[in-house]
């Protein structure tokens, strides 16, 4: 990737903290960005809903994340994905979502991950609903 496709996804990163379902402090995930800490049902399925808003067709991967700190290890992966499109949120128990544009490779990308950050992977998903994606990520969301 470019010096201007990386100067575009910093500058999304960045400016996307006005907009979206709130502030990580109130228990929404500003969308465009990753979430800062771990939330409960309903900030993952407002997550999911402002992601499938803008693709309507779209991927999740689950990774289990280790003992170190959650934020940092949602915010490396985002570092890394956020230039497809793709999204990330902290899961309950330390597990991170990784939402991809339909458009991608999901075996592609969840292989990669999952090599580039040395963390197994739980599940994957393609989905075209909230919903049918909710219901297949229910398990990782207690």
């Amino acid at each position: 990737m470019g010096l201007l496709g990386k100067a575009i996804a910093i500058n999304a990163h960045i400016g996307s903290g006005a907009s979206g379902g709130g502030s990580a402090s109130d228990g929404g995930i500003a969308a465009g960005s990753h979430a800062s800490g771990s939330y409960d049902s309903l900030g993952v399925q407002s997550f999911i809903a402002d992601f499938h808003r803008k693709n309507p067709q779209f991927h999740g991967i689950v990774l289990q994340g280790s003992s170190t700190s959650a934020v940092s290890q949602g915010e490396h992966i985002y570092d890394m994905v956020a230039c497809h499109g793709a999204e990330v949120a902290d899961l309950p128990g330390k597990n991170i979502l990784v939402l991809l544009p339909g458009a991608l490779d999901r075996e592609l990308f969840a292989h990669r991950l999952g090599q580039s950050t040395g963390l197994p992977l739980l599940s994957q998903l393609s989905a075209d609903s909230p919903s049918l994606a909710l219901v297949t990520l229910n398990p990782y969301l207690q």
